[in-house]
């Protein structure tokens, strides 16, 4: 304890005084945001900037669109009818597209294999692949 009160009250005011010396964070940012436009300026020039920002936006929406492209396509042709090129083709006609070309080559390979038989009942010399090829 401090016996002079007039000491004490000098101390707190000391104490005041030297965090007012203290910039605030409220400056420090404002300076900041002050500063980051001279040192890009410096850095690098505008038109090459924004050529990088481009890049940079295109390279993201890349990969977006890599991401969740059936999705995008889908609510973008929800949109207007006009854009309904856009809309991925349906799963279901995909594979129903797929089981009829399986089904044609079976058939084919069917109607292939019938005809083999056909020539090697009749005699006729069927011609065979080489197993040394």
């Amino acid at each position: 304890m401090n016996p002079n009160p007039t000491s004490s009250a000098s101390e707190s005011s000391k104490g005041r005084a030297e965090r007012s010396n203290k910039p605030s964070l409220r400056s420090l940012v404002q300076n900041l945001i002050r500063r980051v436009p001279l040192w890009l300026d410096k850095l690098l020039s505008f038109p090459y900037a924004r050529v990088a920002m481009i890049f940079v936006v295109g390279f993201a929406a890349g990969v977006v669109w890599q991401s969740y492209g059936g999705a995008a396509r889908t609510t973008i042709a929800s949109w207007s009818p006009h854009l309904g090129w856009l809309a991925p083709p349906a799963a279901s006609t995909s594979y129903d597209r797929i089981r009829a070309d399986l089904v044609a080559a079976r058939q084919s390979l069917e109607k292939l294999g019938n005809d083999i038989s056909r020539l090697e009942a009749q005699g006729t010399n069927v011609p065979r692949r080489r197993a040394d090829r």
